[in-house]
């Protein structure tokens, strides 16, 4: 399970960052505070599980330099995930990749007004990148190109699922300003 030490620690000077900033401004909004909030807590929730990951399939006996277990070849371990006998590992290995960068790319376009679909994209494979390149020295992780396929896909979706609020709310809005005249 994720380390709710390491998250609590993490929260704590966003929420006192956040409090000066009240306190100097004297005014706050709280859509921006979620906007704020939203995009702070997906990359500290990036930053947790895959530096910090779930404890599954961690062997001591398999604790080696993150270069030895590198794949770049595109999808080998998506198909080793979904052969797998045990349903856990495609639920984990892809699911768990496409869903961790889904709040990125929803929070993107609400915090920089980013609205490009590409340069969102091009953000989380960055991101992505980033972070496969920061496991090769972690002892335990390797760099894996099946991860950044999923991790741009789950941004995309992240920001197809931007578009689609988008759209629904000034539908809705459309609505009830016709139906108030």
């Amino acid at each position: 399970m994720i380390d709710t030490d390491l998250l609590f620690i993490l929260f704590i000077p966003w929420l006192l960052y956040r409090i000066i900033v009240w306190i100097i401004k004297k005014q706050i909004s709280i859509k921006t505070e979620v906007i704020k909030a939203l995009f702070y807590f997906s990359i500290t929730f990036i930053y947790c599980l895959t530096l910090f990951p779930f404890p599954f399939y961690v062997y001591p006996h398999l604790e080696t330099n993150g270069f030895l277990g590198i794949n770049l070849i595109p999808f080998k371990s998506i198909y080793g995930s979904l052969t797998h006998f045990y349903y856990m590992v495609p639920l984990r290995n892809i699911a768990g990749n496409i869903l961790l960068f889904m709040p990125l790319g929803f929070s993107i376009p609400f915090r920089f007004q980013v609205k490009n679909m590409w340069k969102v994209i091009l953000i989380g494979f960055s991101a992505s990148l980033l972070v496969e390149t920061t496991q090769l020295f972690s002892g335990t992780r390797s760099f894996d190109v099946d991860d950044l396929i999923l991790n741009t896909l789950g941004t995309a979706l992240g920001f197809f699922s931007y578009r689609l609020v988008v759209r629904l709310t000034n539908i809705l809005s459309h609505k009830n300003n016709k139906q108030s005249t």
